[in-house]
């Protein structure tokens, strides 16, 4: 299965959602992010992360866009 998310469309803008109440990124003293990959609430994203597969899918891509932004 390979997975390939859309761009959140139900909140924030380009996928990107700011976030004041997140203590595990507003308090943090080095630079972190947190990656939403999918809304429980959407029965095909629900379905992806619910699979083995799907969420070697999702891991894969996460990766590969780290490494890419590495320049690796």
């Amino acid at each position: 299965m390979t997975a390939v998310e859309p761009v959140s469309d139900y909140t924030g803008s380009e996928g990107v959602d700011s976030r004041p109440d997140l203590a595990g990124l507003n308090l943090n003293a080095v630079p972190a992010v947190y990656v939403e990959c999918g809304n429980m609430r959407n029965v095909a994203d629900a379905a992806l992360m619910s699979d083995p597969a799907g969420r070697d899918a999702i891991a894969a891509q996460l990766a590969a866009a780290v490494l890419a932004f590495l320049g690796r």
